[in-house]
């Protein structure tokens, strides 16, 4: 039978459902690229500024633009949505997520995108979550070995010049391994005849450089001036990210922040930033956003993620 567009009054609860139902985005990316949705279309949309609800509608609307095949993955989501046993993780509203997905099924079922027939399709989902649901349970299991990894790491007290150098070196492994297990492609440490990087990643469309320091000592305006150096010889489309374990002196970072004599385009993280990523009170990737955001849209470099 050939498919037809999603009716308007069953998108309209499909907007609904993704925006009451879903608190982190990856939850929500997760089910559209399972319903179907390419990477390059879900990608297209994926900016900060734009909510789950708007990102949902201009899917959908990109989906209808593609004809039949478009039509398939818009009921695919419908069904998706249809046959969640409860809300993603972290919504504030509990009540309010049931209600909408429940709205939804009751519109679906109307206007007959949920029918008999695809009852299979339902319960090919189902497994499908529950493999999800297993797959997300070694990912945690992943993240508290990370988190058990990193508390050793913090509360260890070396005494030798060589110790403390080695402390430096397992943070940089750690951090590989956290951005691994957050599906994040990380390159490690990379030293150049003229110039050492501890780390880079691909995020949002810019590439950052990573300078991750474990000294007792907040860094010094020279020091930052040292990795914006580094930073700034790259094309303009490169950014940093600063760790410091020891955190920052805020006047020193004003100071530099407005006197480099050039674009901001560093970020900066804590020690206790990093406590709170490896302890799982953040995500990785909520955690950098919320550093991106508040840079780009209120000149914060060193906003609290709590």
């Amino acid at each position: 039978m050939t498919p037809k567009p999603l009716p308007a009054a069953v998108q309209a609860e499909v907007v609904n459902a993704c925006r009451a139902a879903f608190y982190y985005r990856d939850d929500f990316k997760a089910l559209m690229l399972t319903a179907g949705v390419t990477r390059g279309m879900y990608g297209r949309h994926d900016h900060p500024e734009n909510s789950k609800a708007v990102m949902t509608r201009r899917i959908l609307d990109d989906l209808h633009d593609l004809g039949s095949n478009g039509w398939t993955v818009q009921r695919k989501i419908a069904l998706e949505l249809c046959t969640l046993d409860r809300p993603g993780n972290g919504v504030e509203d509990p009540k309010a997520a049931r209600d909408a997905l429940d709205r939804l099924r009751r519109v679906a079922k109307a206007a007959h995108v949920i029918v008999d027939t695809e009852q299979a399709a339902i319960d090919e989902r189902r497994t499908r979550e529950a493999k999800r649901q297993q797959t997300l349970a070694e990912e945690r299991k992943n993240i508290e070995l990370l988190s058990h990894r990193f508390t050793e790491l913090a509360t260890d007290r070396p005494r030798t010049a060589g110790e403390k150098q080695a402390r430096g070196y397992q943070l940089e492994m750690l951090l590989v391994d956290l951005f691994a297990a957050n599906h994040l492609d990380y390159v490690g440490s990379r030293r150049q005849p003229h110039e050492q990087v501890d780390g880079s990643f691909f995020f949002r469309g810019f590439t950052y450089l990573v300078e991750a320091r474990w000294r007792n000592d907040k860094p010094t305006i020279g020091d930052l001036a040292d990795f914006k150096f580094k930073v700034d010889g790259k094309l303009e489309s490169t950014r940093g990210l600063f760790i410091s374990m020891a955190g920052f002196d805020p006047q020193i970072l004003d100071h530099f922040a407005h006197n480099s004599g050039t674009r901001n385009n560093i970020i900066y993280m804590t020690g206790h930033d990093l406590a709170l990523i490896f302890g799982g009170q953040v995500g990785l990737e909520d955690a950098l956003l919320k550093k991106i955001d508040a840079a780009e849209s209120r000149g914060e470099y060193l906003t609290n993620l709590q």
